[in-house]
């Protein structure tokens, strides 16, 4: 989903109320999006289902309900979906491109 990050976590952690952090930029360019992080200068680029992962959270959904709406819209096994979903936002954590409100 994210172009820039390849790793996969192995013990993915449970995901509370995640909102992206207001110092990043996104951009929709075609199928993809664009996100600049103006506290680092680093561009990052989402595939299609990354970028409407992007576009879900952005509008304010949990990631609960994210997987939800994207199953519905992608053809795509729910739990491969989970793991990738975990996986994405401990990519995106990691790179203060998101936060935990409690953080």
């Amino acid at each position: 989903m994210l172009s820039t990050m390849q790793t996969k976590s192995k013990n993915p952690q449970p995901c509370g109320a995640v909102k992206p952090n207001p110092n990043v930029l996104s951009k929709r360019l075609g199928d993809e999006m664009v996100l600049f992080h103006l506290d680092t200068d680093h561009f990052y680029e989402l595939n299609g289902t990354g970028a409407r992962f992007w576009e879900l959270l952005n509008a304010g959904h949990d990631p609960v309900r994210i997987r939800a709406q994207m199953t519905e819209e992608f053809a795509v096994d729910p739990n491969e979906l989970e793991a990738e979903a975990e996986t994405f936002l401990a990519s995106l954590r990691r790179e203060n491109l998101i936060s935990l409100d409690d953080e």
